[in-house]
């Protein structure tokens, strides 16, 4: 008989663990794809010529028969020209280049400069993995695809992943704030406040004890030269934070709970959350540990995944503004 209880409990576990394992392998996926199927790397130059000059460039670049996807851009690509090409404010260059083809594109570019008889700064930049901008009508067919693989496939598979497994757990819809929802929202923001003070407290501790190279260098770098732009907001403040939430959180604790109880679920919560987040180094390691028992606990006073959200979403964009304002 016991044995017979256990297999239940153990199924229940197993279950709870369902839709972190799915993100992971769907993120997984999507960071494959975007990396190794589909390259999009960029040689760039930066010129200035007469109008003539500069026609002739353009014609030559665009209208290239081997390198199709040439760009002839006045003004453009100015958070990636160097601080000696600042004369020269025509950008051309080839993009969605395959690896192999950078260096040709490189000396193919390099000639079709000389030819012109314009003035080019010598510099060039590869730009790796330089997807195209949502914003940008011409690269809508490549940026379609893009936002298909980062948002429609991962959220629409956990959501019905979310919603088909959790009828028959009676879990609630993802968007429910019980009330008072001022309280409700209010520890999420109170959430979002202790894990910034936790996590930047136990860094300082580390700093204290480990030198700069060990404590992860700069945490908003990649993030482009404007790390407070909206896309990076929407996507470390509620994307990323929604669909990590409700794997973990909405789904994971009310599923395992049944199995072994309230605290358990919780720790099992903030192991798998800790576990995706690896390898770190120092405070990244024990600081996520923090966030996820302080994540847990929100779920855990408010059966709320919004309020989950602006614990999760809010951390993410104070300490993203924070370390903005405090590097350099």
């Amino acid at each position: 008989m016991p044995r017979l209880r256990l297999l239940p409990r153990i199924g229940l576990l197993a279950l709870s663990l369902l839709l972190p394992a799915l993100l992971v392998g769907l993120m997984a996926a999507w960071v494959l794809a975007l990396t190794t199927l589909s390259h999009h790397d960029r040689t760039l130059a930066w010129v200035q010529g007469t109008p003539a000059q500069l026609a002739s460039l353009r014609e030559a670049v665009v209208g290239h028969p081997v390198f199709t996807n040439g760009d002839f851009a006045p003004g453009g690509f100015a958070d990636h020209r160097p601080a000696e090409c600042g004369a020269q404010d025509v950008a051309i260059g080839f993009s969605r280049l395959r690896e192999f083809e950078l260096a040709p594109a490189r000396a193919t570019l390099d000639e079709l400069v000389r030819a012109s008889g314009v003035y080019a700064c010598e510099s060039h930049v590869f730009i790796f993995n330089d997807l195209p901008s949502p914003l940008d009508p011409t690269a809508w067919d490549d940026s379609l695809v893009t936002l298909l693989l980062a948002l429609v496939l991962p959220t629409g598979t956990l959501l019905i992943a979310y919603w088909g497994f959790g009828t028959a757990f009676a879990l609630p819809a993802p968007w429910r704030v019980p009330a008072p929802v001022l309280r409700t929202l209010g520890l999420g923001l109170a959430g979002a406040l202790a894990g910034l003070v936790a996590v930047e407290g136990l860094g300082w501790l580390f700093h204290l004890a480990w030198p700069e190279e060990m404590t992860g260098g700069d945490p908003v770098a990649g993030l482009g030269a404007d790390p407070l732009a909206l896309p990076v907001i929407l996507l470390v403040g509620v994307y990323a934070p929604f669909l990590e939430e409700l794997a973990f959180r909405a789904w994971l604790i009310p599923v395992a709970e049944r199995a072994v109880g309230l605290l358990p679920a919780c720790a099992l919560s903030t192991l798998a959350f800790t576990a995706i987040h690896l390898p770190f180094a120092g405070p990244e390691l024990a600081g996520t540990l923090l966030l996820g028992a302080i994540f847990a606990a929100v779920y855990a006073f408010t059966r709320s995944l919004p309020a989950c959200l602006v614990a999760h979403g809010g951390y993410n964009v104070l300490a993203l503004a924070l370390h903005v304002a405090t590097r350099g």
